[in-house]
């Protein structure tokens, strides 16, 4: 699609996206709320749940608390842990056969387990496969109870209406998107992320950093948008250094949880733009983790964009206090993009993908842009030929 008509179909969908009501999850927040789980379920008269989790969490003895809490409630319980990174609609089904006679389900993990979660639960909830309701408000039925307990602090999975489930035979990346997704508690316990190693640490705060820049250039943000994205934006430029050295300081982590649920609220109610674009055609045909892909592409993106959103990017940066007082729009937003590049640099993040070869840099355009155009509201559109200096940069270098 040109740029002309995806102009056009993201002019057309953005009253049906406004009209369309997108739930915000009851919050618990803070150290230890993990551990209130049971008495939570307990309270809904729940009397088994489904625990959808990976097999490192399940082993590593971090989901201690919950378990604990389930059994000190009465509560009967089935773990599934097989799911994994980029997760495929044949571990859907799976997990929708350990679900059985279920009433719930709790995610504890990644954005990988959030998401397969909403999917297992829009399996069971319209007795269908997952993979049929991929696409556009194909959700019917309103999924059973869904906790969601985040163990990292980037997708925001928490608080969106998607899903993204990988086809097992195409590797291609498909989306459940629908209000009915959005679970209905989540908890963000601190101390449940003092695990994750420095890199999870920063790919999944700069994830959560991209879909704030996303939201807060979308066509689609508004005031609200732009306040839960800006506040995101503040939390991690100010919390994930920080984590990254002192992985035990529970302020900061939690810091960075409030971040990516806030990005999760701005972008949910945005979409996102170019860097989900590539990333999600990268990540699925390579495995690279999503955050990483994330953190690669935002700062060559944002650049891209920053003739188009200088108002925009002058704003955060005055939010961020990343500019002098006489500064212009043009130079706050410059600072603003050579601050996502320092940024990268100072947590160590690669300038490119060594899985992704330069020979495969045609079909990964192909793929974004029917990803994103006339769906994501991009503010400025690629050429081709533009698209494919940004993969040449980070493509494997030879």
């Amino acid at each position: 699609m040109t740029p002309f008509f995806s102009k056009i179909s993201v002019a057309v969908r953005k009253p049906f996206v406004k009209i369309i009501e997108k739930p915000n999850p009851v919050l618990y927040l803070g150290a230890g709320k993990a551990q209130k789980v049971g008495a939570l379920l307990a309270g809904c008269a729940v009397n088994k749940v489904l625990v959808l989790t990976d097999h490192f969490l399940h082993t590593s003895g971090l989901l201690a608390p919950v378990f604990e809490s389930l059994q000190a409630a009465g509560m009967s319980y089935i773990v599934f842990d097989a799911v994994r990174p980029d997760p495929t609609f044949d571990v859907v089904d799976e997990a929708c056969k350990a679900y059985a006679d279920c009433e719930a389900i709790i995610a504890v993990g990644g954005g990988s387990v959030m998401d397969t979660a909403k999917a297992v639960g829009a399996s069971v909830a319209n007795n269908k496969p997952a993979i049929r309701m991929a696409g556009l408000l194909k959700v019917k039925n309103r999924l059973p109870l869904l906790i969601a307990v985040p163990t990292t602090a980037g997708t925001g999975s928490e608080t969106t209406v998607a899903a993204v489930i990988s086809d097992p035979k195409t590797h291609v990346k498909k989306q459940l998107l629908s209000p009915k997704l959005v679970p209905q508690v989540a908890i963000l316990d601190p101390t449940l992320t003092t695990g994750l190693p420095p890199a999870p640490t920063a790919y999944t705060a700069l994830d959560a950093l991209t879909h704030a820049l996303e939201a807060y250039t979308a066509g689609y943000a508004d005031v609200q948008t732009d306040r839960y994205a800006s506040v995101a934006v503040k939390l991690i430029y100010e919390n994930v250094n920080a984590a990254v050295q002192t992985p035990k300081d529970l302020a900061v982590r939690e810091a960075l949880q409030e971040a990516a649920f806030y990005a999760g609220m701005a972008f949910t109610r945005t979409y996102v733009g170019y860097v989900h674009a590539f990333a999600h055609t990268i990540g699925g045909r390579f495995g690279v983790p999503h955050g990483l892909a994330t953190a690669v592409l935002l700062p060559h993106i944002m650049q891209f964009y920053q003739d188009t959103c200088k108002s925009r990017f002058a704003e955060i940066a005055d939010i961020l206090g990343i500019r002098d007082k006489m500064d212009s729009e043009a130079a706050k937003a410059e600072k603003l993009v050579q601050s996502l590049f320092a940024l990268n640099e100072s947590l160590q993040v690669p300038q490119y993908f060594e899985k992704f070869p330069k020979a495969e840099i045609e079909s990964v355009i192909t793929a974004a842009f029917h990803e994103c155009h006339g769906v994501y509201p991009v503010p400025k559109y690629y050429t081709r030929q533009q698209a494919r200096e940004l993969m040449q940069k980070v493509c494997a270098q030879e």
